[in-house]
């Protein structure tokens, strides 16, 4: 077979900690992609010479088991230290924030958009999300504003009436004493009509995985990958989410952009989607130490500590994050 005259690049990606659509899971606060661009011979290198530090017994070195001993942490540290600048981006998720973005798209864009605003232009709903995030827990009662967290993802996942929802909602309202914050709160009941439609459009089936963060991420991650290096192949491990909306991902293009009037969402800028298990190719054992590694940085940065987030695996993580990751990492 001939070799065709024009070789698209390959981006491989990878995922770490998806609890899917339960965004409230308290072991798992962040979402990771990552994406690496790298040759083959350089990415064979590296993985070769991590084995080489490790018990020849050990099957195919996760991060998760890199990072709890001295040895693989020291093996990571020379493996991201190889990495060219530009060769690994990220896109990282901090879940109860992405609930709270979620609320606003579902609840409260569609009735605005019915009275004539775009919220999506100019940044309004992602300003009225972080506005409820961030004062949220601390203008009313931090338990309170929890449980609505929870009351709209078990309502999105059909495990909670739209009732059970609007009651967590009024008890949190109740908790706000700042006049024009409370406010604010009491608008969201506004919404009942929009959530009763969308409720039974979630139970006959639409809106299918409208919480997991996985689709968007991975969309953002293309993009800046597009950027850098123009049209690529993109090749996952293997993902059941994404396999699902691979065609909404490579068609995207066609959609009108709610944030742009009168212009359409920016291609994927991948020619094709391919799946791949991660032991046949270098390049997703890489990208699975990136994605694990900006994970549980994002971890210890979003709750504290984080999960074995020693003083040593920090000598490991930050200088990469700061000198070829950070310049590339960019999330929700």
């Amino acid at each position: 077979m001939d070799t065709p005259p024009f070789v698209l690049p390959a981006v491989y990606a990878d995922e770490s900690s998806n609890s899917g659509q339960n965004l409230l899971d308290p072991d798992q606060p962040v979402f990771t992609v990552a994406g690496v661009h790298l040759g083959d011979e350089l990415a064979v290198s590296i993985v070769d010479e991590v084995r080489a530090q490790l018990p020849p017994t050990q099957k195919e070195p996760k991060y998760a088991s890199l990072a709890r001993s001295s040895r693989g942490r020291k093996a990571l540290m020379r493996a991201f230290g190889q990495l060219p600048a530009g060769s690994t981006r990220s896109y990282l998720v901090d879940k109860r924030f992405m609930v709270m973005t979620k609320l606003v798209d579902v609840l409260v864009e569609p009735l605005a958009y019915a009275n004539g605003h775009n919220l999506y232009e100019g940044g309004k709903a992602f300003g009225l999300a972080n506005r409820l995030h961030t004062a949220g827990p601390v203008l009313g009662d931090a338990a309170a504003y929890d449980r609505l967290l929870q009351a709209f993802v078990d309502w999105i996942r059909q495990k909670a009436t739209t009732d059970y929802l609007f009651a967590a909602l009024a008890t949190y309202k109740e908790s706000v004493a700042h006049g024009s914050f409370a406010d604010l709160v009491g608008s969201l009941e506004l919404c009942r009509a929009v959530a009763d439609e969308t409720h039974a459009d979630i139970a006959a089936g639409g809106q299918r995985d409208l919480l997991d963060p996985a689709v968007t991420s991975l969309y953002c991650l293309c993009i800046a990958f597009g950027e850098a290096i123009g049209q690529f192949r993109l090749v996952h491990d293997e993902s059941k989410v994404i396999d699902r909306n691979a065609v909404p991902l490579s068609t995207a293009h066609r959609l009108p952009d709610p944030a742009r009037p009168g212009h359409y969402l920016r291609p994927l800028m991948a020619s094709r989607i391919e799946f791949a298990d991660s032991r046949a190719h270098p390049q997703l054992q890489l990208v699975d130490w990136a994605a694990g590694a900006v994970r549980q940085w994002g971890t210890h940065m979003a709750v504290g500590g984080g999960d074995l987030f020693s003083e040593e695996l920090g000598d490991v993580v930050q200088p990469w994050l700061v000198d070829k990751i950070w310049p590339h990492l960019t999330g929700l």
